[in-house]
């Protein structure tokens, strides 16, 4: 039998295989690209599995592995190990050496390579290259995560329902957390699914270009390589976001394997070259899966038997009434949404959980129809409660007696499940909070911030990604783990690299879910509890309890009994009823409800958004309408639409806008010119930063060398566009936000941009000599000049240093600016002194 040399390349990603066979002539015998789901290695010797049977006579010459768990795996079967980058450009160089820029997104990793062809060497230069950090947020597994809280599959369906949308949404595109918030907001707004997936591809394209790009130029052609190259609706949006013109952004035929290529062809380039690597064979990696590398692990979580709770019976059945007096709680969520009938002793005669999917008021109504519908007798509702994140909307629609925050409503389940409970975790879907108790009152409480780690969506997220299931799989696997993996308390994205690292290096499934059990309950204790008491008769309520081995984790690191109180998945709920019956007691039997009934379909409701124009701020408005009713808003950071129509009404057109009072106060009289003045030149100053306290000295500074100034727009989306594209500094957005008005000023037709570094300030606080600015506010114009084309514009930047403390520094500070404008200093000393 003829035998035939190859080369094998392997690359093993976050989640997924890839193996690629070429023959001594490069030609492609086979490829594979395969989903791992947390088990790289078994995924891989599935791959070779059958290689010699599909291929007669294939023999071995080498192999190269790459990815991030390729050093891992060569360290067992040998081979060459070659870095990712390396394996880009050797690729690259092989297939498309015309290519200058490549774009690469796999599942946890994104890479830009600015590249050149070197015809001395005829070989691919790698010129620059920039990668992303730790954290995987804008990466393939954004959008997997994405398209799974939607329902969509990201194969086909993601793309093709993104394709069709005419106006994306705006999402946020750094952080997987923020980008959930976003997406719960637009879908309560009514947002269609393809705007909202559209806006996903364009937030993806709009993080490469400002968090991995950062400045660099992006010269065509440009190939597009990785799993999420597939997606047409991604390939859009960066011909979108980096300007592309026809034939500038290439999907290669073989965007999916190229690294694996690149690793097969350096392998074969080693051999020929007389540097062989000796492939041991992949037995051994068999062998090390039946017997993992052991890393620091946490100790055995044990199988659970529940504490009781005391005094709450949630099983209750009422009596054979014609009609039974009933007491309704609601507690809508921003994953989950939960209604229960209480009777008049507080026991538990229904209840619904069901998803909110982004919509609490049809979840609200359909929750209320079904619970309706289960109700073997009639009920009658004396009061009704709402609590969640979405309480005020959905009490106002369905008439709710009381609106109760979340703290209130599940301490008060609390109290009423066990009376001698001094301790509250809760941990749900989105949102987890701490509340200490003392004699049923709360004392203190905690609640996380933005951030979703450490609730159920991730819990959600990472078993999605084991392909397992959360409500059948993961507490069963957790408990049999002899050595849970060690995964610290990390961000959500974060962890997903720890995970995947663990993978790597051969944890089980099994481990992996006991770590993440663990892992959920050290981020609770250290970003939420952080450092509270926490007393000896603690609750685990929401849905997170329902998992046995979060709950075991708790135990073990505390060293006491954690109580899982019965229906624990609805305390909110239980505890919105509660406080309703107590609301209706005080008013009286007499008192009606405002409940408008189980069927609301014929309550018809309108919901829009506007932007709210009183502040900076520019807060997005969502404005609900409920039949003839007055307007409900909500989604302001203040509350000056909450507050409308709740005092007097000549009190309220008494109140002045102080905002737009400074602004005035600031501007004064100001107005841009019109168009040049002949014999006077045109200075822009960029309405950001010292612009908010300055201005009025400035104004009259230049005004006084008989110049015209020019103001840059006020901050709006376009501005922080052109700052996410043009920004390369990682400060805060405020400092950013000086790129995005020297662009705005760019546009104008100007002589100078002003752009000083100015240090302190005059009138230091008592008992200190200096008046400091943050250092990023001298430095900002430095920055700025040296990485924009000013003068490609047509204006000249006026730099220069100042303290605007004593008049005697000020006054040899003043000369170089004197130098750059061409006039005596004794003209600009004359002008600082009508700035003052």
């Amino acid at each position: 039998m003829t035998r035939t040399a190859a080369y094998l390349g392997i690359d093993v990603g976050s989640t997924t295989t890839k193996v690629v066979v070429l023959d001594e002539g490069k030609t492609l015998l086979e490829s594979q690209y395969l989903r791992a789901h947390g088990r790289p290695r078994q995924t891989l010797l599935g791959a070779v599995d059958g290689l010699a049977e599909r291929h007669p006579g294939l023999e071995i010459a080498g192999v190269g592995l790459t990815g991030s768990g390729g050093g891992p795996i060569s360290g067992i079967i040998g081979g060459c190990h070659v870095n990712e980058l390396v394996t880009q450009a050797r690729a690259v160089g092989e297939y498309y050496p015309h290519s200058r820029t490549v774009i690469e997104l796999g599942g946890q990793d994104s890479k830009f390579l600015s590249v050149e062809w070197d015809e001395s060497s005829q070989q691919m230069v790698l010129l620059d290259f920039a990668m992303n950090g730790v954290c995987a947020a804008g990466t393939g597994s954004f959008l997997d995560q994405q398209a799974e809280r939607l329902g969509i599959r990201i194969d086909e369906e993601f793309q093709a329902v993104a394709l069709a949308s005419e106006n994306p949404a705006r999402v946020a595109g750094r952080c997987t957390v923020f980008a959930k918030s976003d997406m719960i907001h637009l879908q309560q707004q009514g947002t269609p699914l393809s705007d909202i997936l559209a806006g996903l591809c364009l937030a993806l394209a709009r993080n490469f270009k400002t968090v991995i790009g950062k400045g660099k130029k992006f010269t065509p052609p440009i190939l597009f390589q990785g799993g999420v190259a597939c997606n047409e609706a991604v390939v859009r949006a960066f011909r979108s976001v980096l300007r592309c013109k026809a034939g500038d952004l290439i999907v290669p035929e073989h965007h999916l394997i190229m690294p694996a290529l690149g690793a097969a062809l350096t392998a074969m380039d080693e051999e020929q070259e007389g540097r062989p690597h000796p492939f041991l064979g992949f037995e051994h990696l068999a062998e090390s899966i039946r017997k993992p590398t052991k890393e620091k692990v946490l100790p055995q979580l044990n199988p659970r038997d529940p504490v009781p709770a005391a005094a709450l019976t949630t099983d209750g059945r009422p009596s054979q009434q014609a009609v039974v007096e009933v007491y309704l709680g609601v507690d809508v969520g921003s994953i989950s949404t939960c209604l229960v009938l209480l009777d008049g002793q507080d026991k538990l005669l229904a209840r619904r959980y069901l998803m909110t999917a982004g919509n609490p008021l049809e979840a609200v109504r359909s929750g209320l129809l079904e619970l309706e519908k289960d109700l073997d007798f009639q009920a009658r509702v004396l009061a009704a409660g709402a609590t969640g994140s979405g309480r005020y909307l959905t009490g106002h629609f369905i008439g709710a007696d009381v609106i109760r925050n979340e703290i209130t409503a599940q301490a008060r389940a609390a109290a009423a499940i066990d009376p001698d409970v001094d301790t509250i975790f809760e941990i749900g879907g989105q949102d987890s909070k701490y509340i200490r108790m003392h004699n049923g009152a709360v004392v203190d409480f905690a609640m996380n911030n933005a951030c979703a780690a450490g609730t159920g969506s991730f819990l959600e997220e990472q078993a999605e990604r084991l392909d397992i299931s959360i409500k059948e799989d993961f507490a069963r696997m957790a408990l049999s783990a002899p050595t849970p993996a060690c995964l610290g308390e990390r961000c959500t994205v974060f962890m997903e690299s720890d995970v995947v690292h663990h993978q790597q290096r051969g944890a089980t499934v099994e481990d992996l879910t006991a770590g993440l059990a663990y892992s959920i309950v050290h981020n609770y204790l250290n970003r939420v509890v952080n450092g509270r008491e926490i007393g000896r008769r603690v609750l685990f309520q929401g849905g997170v309890a329902l998992n046995h081995s979060v709950a075991s984790a708790f135990e073990q690191i505390l060293g006491q009994d954690v109580i899982v109180p019965p229906q624990t998945d609805v305390t909110g709920a239980i505890g919105a009823a509660i406080l309703a019956r107590e609301a209706q007691e005080v008013r009286g039997t007499g008192a009606d409800s405002t409940f408008r009934g189980f069927n609301l379909t014929e309550w018809e409701y309108d919901a829009s958004t506007f932007i709210c124009q009183a502040c900076p701020n520019l807060c997005e408005i969502k404005k609900v309408v409920i039949g003839d009713e007055p307007p409900i808003y909500y989604g302001a950071r203040c509350d000056k639409f909450e507050e409308a129509g709740r005092g007097p009404k000549d009190l309220q057109e008494d109140l002045c806008d102080l905002f737009a009072e400074r602004e005035s106060l600031l501007l004064a009289d100001y107005e841009e010119p019109a168009g040049r003045t002949p014999g006077r030149s045109r200075v822009g100053i960029p309405r950001s930063l010292i612009f908010n306290e300055l201005f009025p000295y400035w104004r009259s500074f230049f005004a006084e060398l008989g110049m015209d100034v020019v103001l840059s727009g006020a901050t709006s989306p376009k501005t922080i566009r052109d700052t996410q594209d043009h920004a390369e500094p990682e400060c805060c957005l405020p400092v950013k936000l000086v790129y995005g008005h020297v662009l705005d000023l760019m546009e104008r037709d100007l002589d100078y941009v002003f752009l000083p570094s100015i240090m302190d300030r005059e009138d230091p606080p008592r008992g200190q000599t200096h008046n400091h600015y943050c250092p990023l506010i001298p430095a900002s114009s430095q920055l700025v000049a040296s990485h924009l084309d000013i003068e490609g514009s047509g204006a000249l930047p006026l730099l220069f240093p100042l303290h605007m403390q004593q008049e005697q520094v000020r006054a040899k500070e003043l000369k170089p600016l004197a130098r750059q404008l061409g006039l005596p200093l004794h003209a600009l000393q004359a002008a600082a002194r009508a700035g003052e």
